[in-house]
């Protein structure tokens, strides 16, 4: 086996590939069962559909059965919520669905039910069913009086002569049966009320041996109050179903097609105690925040994926959160610079706290501000060592030095109308102290040449950690998805595994190279 691939199947980097996939997979899980967002500020429409049932009590006992709609490839419901009062309710599983049955022992008057739930649409069409059917559940050929037989015999060798398939047939059936102008098309027009004209469709269909049904639906496309629902038809071939406007045979169903009900007579059943029954819908359209839009979806199926988000923690405790998940990745930046390019820095971790205070002054005053402090500090450092003090002492005597500047600094930019200047109070102050005796042990053992190589590696590893750590997107992912940390670590991992030259080195040994080459 080649050295390259002993490389590649190192246990850091079999580790560094399962952490990723484990992140990868707990953050496709959220995406795809909580429409969590992958990018900040995302919103989406949630619709509120609402079932009114009006009606007239004869002052007796009163039953109404109305189908509730069935679960929808393409939809997810949220929530729902019956308005009934001083009935009943109970719900009840049925062959086709479910059913919300409301009872009374005295009804008296105008009365009105309600249903209301609230969907969320995943697509923009719903989708198509992927059951196959069974051939026992193939249609009988009805049997139809003449003159309506020939008239439907005809219509039917018309639609298959200019048909492929059985998706191809109905399209053409239902546009040979749009044409008011043929004789044929006359006749079994007049056979039924214009009504019943798609389930007299369904039955033509049958006449094929085609499995066909009814569908009845709300097209979530814009508000709309008391209308009914929309007639829709469904045509297997065998494998799946597929819609089709029973008007015009065009395939495909209207823009965010809900369905509600499947091959129903009636949507709502009643008793002798209810007279003067209407049923209408209405819907709304909301826009939602797409965080809040998972938690209402974790909230109705409860999968526990937002275990792991850090909503459910206080605000505050969040807001801690917010910044804290952005030092991994200012780790990674460092470790980056570090390992792969060769830039020098004053300590490992200064970088990213220096960052963390470039977010509050913003970058370009921070970087004055921590370049005035630092100098002004290092001229008092240079002064100190004549005193010849102690390691402790020295370092105590900078901290409080520092800290002095800090409110100098302050007072004079207050004094002056100079705003920015007070933010010198977030900087760091232990940092800088460190930082101020690290250029000064390097300036007494390399010089003057080093210490400015690595104060300007410091800033530029700050600045690259500030850009990072205030990417509004990875802000938005990392507090999203804190699984993500794993593909941080996994990083970190392989950059602590490389031994090849860094970026640097390269550049520095440009003219060996050459020379070899």
């Amino acid at each position: 086996m080649s050295t390259k691939n002993v490389a590649l199947l190192s246990p850091v980097t079999m580790l560094a590939l399962l952490l990723t996939a484990v992140a990868l997979f707990v953050a496709y899980l959220k995406v795809t069962y909580l429409h969590m967002p992958l990018r900040p500020g995302e919103e989406s429409n949630i619709w509120t559909v609402e079932a009114r049932i009006d009606f007239t009590g004869r002052n007796g006992p009163a039953r109404v059965t109305f189908q509730l709609p069935q679960e929808t490839p393409g939809f997810t419901v949220l929530n729902e919520n019956f308005v009934s009062r001083g009935f009943g309710l109970s719900i009840e599983d049925n062959s086709s669905g479910r059913d919300a049955v409301w009872t009374i022992r005295r009804s008296q008057g105008e009365q009105a039910l309600f249903y209301r739930q609230q969907v969320y649409q995943e697509s923009r069409v719903a989708a198509e069913q992927e059951d196959a059917l069974p051939t026992s559940e193939f249609p009988e050929v009805p049997q139809y009086p003449e003159p309506l037989a020939s008239a439907i015999d005809d219509v039917l060798t018309r639609a298959r002569n200019e048909s492929a398939d059985i998706f191809t047939f109905a399209t053409r059936l239902i546009a040979i049966l749009a044409d008011a102008n043929d004789e044929n098309v006359r006749v079994i027009r007049d056979a039924r009320p214009r009504s019943q004209w798609v389930p007299l469709v369904q039955e033509i269909l049958a006449g094929a041996r085609i499995p066909s049904r009814i569908v009845y639906g709300i097209s979530l496309r814009e508000d709309f109050i008391d209308q009914g629902l929309i007639t829709w038809l469904e045509v297997n071939n065998g494998e799946r179903w597929r819609g089709f406007n029973p008007e015009t045979g065009e395939a495909g169903y209207p823009n965010g097609f809900y369905p509600w009900a499947k091959d129903l007579t009636e949507l709502v059943d009643t008793d002798d105690g209810v007279r003067n029954l209407t049923l209408s819908f209405s819907t709304a359209r909301t826009a939602i925040n797409q965080v809040e839009l998972a938690q209402e979806v974790e909230a109705g199926i409860n999968s526990g994926l937002m275990n792991f988000s850090l909503y459910s923690l206080p605000i505050p405790t969040q807001d801690v959160y917010k910044v804290l998940l952005m030092v991994p990745l200012g780790a990674l930046v460092i470790a980056f610079m570090r390992v792969m390019v060769g830039i020098p820095t004053f300590g490992t971790f200064t970088p990213i706290l220096i960052a963390l205070a470039f977010r509050e002054t913003q970058l370009g005053w921070g970087v004055t501000l921590f370049v005035a402090i630092l100098s002004a500090g290092f001229l008092v450092r240079v002064g100190l060592a004549n005193l010849r003090l102690l390691l402790v002492p020295r370092l105590a005597c900078m901290l409080i030095v520092v800290i002095g500047l800090m409110v100098l600094m302050s007072l004079f930019s207050a004094r002056i109308g100079f705003t920015q200047g007070l933010s010198i109070a977030l900087f760091p102050m232990v940092i800088l102290t460190m930082t101020i005796e690290r250029m000064s042990i390097v300036w007494e053992e390399r010089g003057s040449r080093e210490t400015l190589k690595e104060t300007i590696g410091t800033l530029i590893v700050s600045v690259a950690g500030y850009y990072v750590m205030n990417h509004p997107l990875l802000m938005h992912l990392m507090f999203n998805f804190p699984e993500l940390l794993l593909i941080v670590l996994a990083g970190c991992m392989m950059f602590g595994s490389y031994n090849g030259y860094r970026l640097s080195e390269l550049l520095r040994f440009k003219d060996l190279v050459k020379g070899n080459a």
